[in-house]
């Protein structure tokens, strides 16, 4: 063929070669035009022409995402907190991901360790040759000549590393602190999750509350409007007096409404921490029974050092800072000479002719003992790089290690501090209901009976409801800085811990 021709033709099959992988009709045409998807293609097709302002940017449905399995949850039955707990270990998949992470990485220290055995392997070739050699003219006129070869060649191999200056055991040590690490995420993985669901539990308690102190708020605005409508009605009171009376029902009523969506929000918030489907029907075993947590009876030093050994997050950093000093002790390894033993076994079947001849057989076994020595004496500064970057590393671990440390005893002496401070609340919210209640009968006594006014009743009753408010918050609160204080110090380790965190 000539040149000019098979260049033109090697050109045109390029250019079929690239117009097969033409890609732009994968993507928009533009960045306005939307992405056309074609259910019988696998890529998008071209745009299809739309009217200025009709464009519908949407994409096709997702068949591979399918609604949350339901739960086993009987709708009759009230749940308990240690119930929920159980149910949300058994669904939520952060503790799945984080078992999955523990297992990757005890199987990692597996693959560390097999470093120690020697390594067998079985392999064979088979095949067929058909070359040409040159040969001397003095012994074959045409100066060369044609071999035909057909071989299967089976070989059993061992590779073991006799010495290398410590790097398998200083694999295996890092391997195996990544795997404590790995551990320990696991662990808290489940920590969270209880604290998770003990907040969401303890705040929909206080939810259920606040609806109930809203709902007895309505009454209260009820009876105030009737002894409005009541004076009146005699000739003791104003329009005035009234619609304000009606006012304030009806403020009540505002109020019960934000109350039922606080209660729902928080009903949505205790499923979504167990994994449940938010169409889940589930009855919850009130907390207002639950004793409170008494003042913290230990020093908050001893809560700090209780910490300092218990937090699982501390224990996984202590875990990743002596996995780096293992990998630097493996880096420093890789400096110095590695010895190792080779062996073969193997076993030549097969035949050759020369020049059209009659074949030659052989099957004779072959092996080989090899003792190797390797110093890495240049590299171009790779080992020395890899060594400085572990210690780098090693830097960045202990500095992690210090700052975590110092977030955790930042948390633990807050958590410390809200117990107190959340109890002084409660009793304080306790007091405020009381004196409330006889405030609010008075007022709503005196003007029912027309020697109040109407200010001092609804004065009265908003306080009341305030009060009534700031009461379930702060159990609800209680209880939840309890569980915190416990989860802060590594304490909150299984559902029943809440039996102690509250009575301390």
């Amino acid at each position: 063929m000539p040149p000019a021709r098979f260049r033109g033709v090697a050109l045109a099959g390029c250019a079929l070669l690239g117009a097969c992988n033409d890609t732009r009709d994968l993507a928009p045409a533009s960045p306005d035009t939307p992405w056309q998807f074609e259910p019988s293609k696998e890529a998008p097709g071209a745009p299809a022409a739309a009217a200025a302002g009709a464009r519908r940017f949407a994409v096709p449905d997702n068949t591979a995402v399918e609604l949350p399995s339901p739960a086993d949850i009987d709708p009759n039955h009230a749940y308990s907190l240690v119930e929920l707990i159980d149910i949300a270990q058994r669904r939520n998949p952060a503790t799945r991901v984080a078992w999955e992470q523990a297992r990757q990485a005890a199987i990692t220290v597996g693959i560390a360790r097999a470093a120690y055995l020697p390594a067998l392997t079985a392999s064979a070739v088979a095949g067929w040759e058909h070359f040409a050699t040159p040969f001397p003219s003095n012994l074959v006129p045409q100066g060369f000549i044609i071999y035909n070869a057909q071989e299967f060649i089976p070989q059993l191999a061992v590779n073991y590393l006799l010495l290398d200056f410590g790097g398998r055991a200083a694999a295996v040590e890092a391997a195996g602190q990544i795997s404590i690490a790995g551990n320990v995420a696991f662990t808290a993985a489940h920590q969270q999750l209880i604290f998770n669901v003990a907040r969401a539990y303890f705040t929909l308690d206080g939810a259920d509350a606040a609806l109930r102190a809203a709902r007895q708020a309505l009454a209260d605005a009820k009876v105030v409007q009737q002894s409005a409508e009541a004076l009146f009605g005699r000739g003791l009171d104003t329009i005035v007096d009234v619609q304000l009376a009606r006012r304030g029902t009806a403020q009540a009523q505002y109020d019960l409404a934000q109350a039922e969506t606080a209660q729902h929000d928080a009903m949505y918030t205790l499923l979504a921490a167990m994994d449940l489907p938010p169409t889940t029907k589930l009855r919850v075993a009130g907390a207002s029974e639950r004793p409170l947590p008494p003042r913290t009876a230990r020093a908050v030093e001893n809560v700090l050092s209780d910490a300092l050994r218990q937090r699982p997050d501390l224990l996984a950093q202590v875990a990743k800072l002596r996995a780096t000093d293992a990998e630097i002790a493996a880096a420093r390894s890789a400096l110095f000479p590695k010895v190792s033993l080779s062996t073969n076994v193997q076993g030549n079947i097969g035949r050759l002719n020369v020049n059209n001849s009659a074949y030659f057989p052989i099957e004779k076994p072959q092996g080989a003992a090899l003792l190797k020595f390797e110093w890495p004496l240049y590299e171009g500064g790779l080992l020395q790089n890899k060594l400085a970057l572990a210690q780098s590393r090693r830097e960045e671990a202990a500095a992690a290690l210090k700052e975590r440390t110092d977030q955790a005893l930042r948390e633990v002496a807050l958590a410390y501090d809200q117990v107190d401070t959340g109890l002084q609340q409660y009793d304080a919210a306790i007091a405020l209901q009381n004196a409330s209640e006889t405030a609010f009968h008075s007022a709503s006594d005196s003007y029912a009976h027309g020697v109040g006014t109407l200010t001092d009743a609804t004065s009265a009753q908003t306080g009341l409801a305030s009060a009534r408010a700031a009461v379930a918050r702060a159990h609800a609160q209680s209880l939840i800085n309890a569980a915190a204080l416990a989860f802060a110090t590594g304490e909150l380790t299984s559902s029943t811990d809440f039996a102690t965190a509250t009575r301390r």
